[in-house]
């Protein structure tokens, strides 16, 4: 993600890799048999509606192409340490949040399904004394790369259907 401030005003620019040849029937479907083992049950946290994702022969090719986009188009030396999957029920949104630690990184958001009015993913932050706002309307199979650093969140999922993502977080090698 980079902010570009010219002539024309502030604009955002984000890195969006569409991510090919995964099964994402079979990702659903291993998602949703797991979706008891939430992280935090506090619906008022923003962990609630992130569960636990199964190591899977679907999830490791996955995350192996996860792994391989962030090291080609960020940083070799970053290393995946945090991955979960997310569930967004119907009239569900996420918090603002950003998953920064103690150190910077990259995240990841990779879209298994996202039926049409599920939500959009924003970001929100300030550049110079402005408000700045990035919506972006995912696609199934869109992987979206941002610093851990950068506060988001999604807006409510208005339609009839659950949207399900998988996230996760990379960092230096060498710590």
């Amino acid at each position: 993600m980079r902010v570009i401030i010219g002539n024309e005003g502030i604009e955002v620019e984000t890195d969006i890799i569409q991510i090919e040849d995964i099964d994402n029937k079979t990702l659903t479907e291993e998602i949703l048999s797991n979706k008891d083992r939430r992280l935090s049950w506090n619906p008022l946290q923003s962990r609630y509606e992130d569960t636990e994702l199964l190591v899977t022969t679907a999830s490791k090719k996955l995350l192996f192409k996860i792994d391989t986009s962030v090291k080609l188009n960020v940083n070799p030396l970053l290393k995946g340490e945090e991955v979960w999957s997310h569930i967004l029920e119907p009239n569900q949104s996420t918090m603002y949040h950003d998953h920064k630690e103690e150190r910077d990184g990259v995240s990841f958001v990779y879209y298994v399904t996202y039926p049409e009015d599920s939500g959009n993913l924003v970001f929100e932050f300030d550049v110079l004394g402005k408000k700045v706002c990035k919506s972006i309307k995912p696609k199934v199979g869109e992987l979206i790369l941002f610093p851990t650093y950068m506060p988001h969140y999604s807006t409510r999922n208005i339609s009839n259907e659950i949207r399900i993502s998988i996230s996760g977080n990379y960092f230096p090698m060498n710590r």
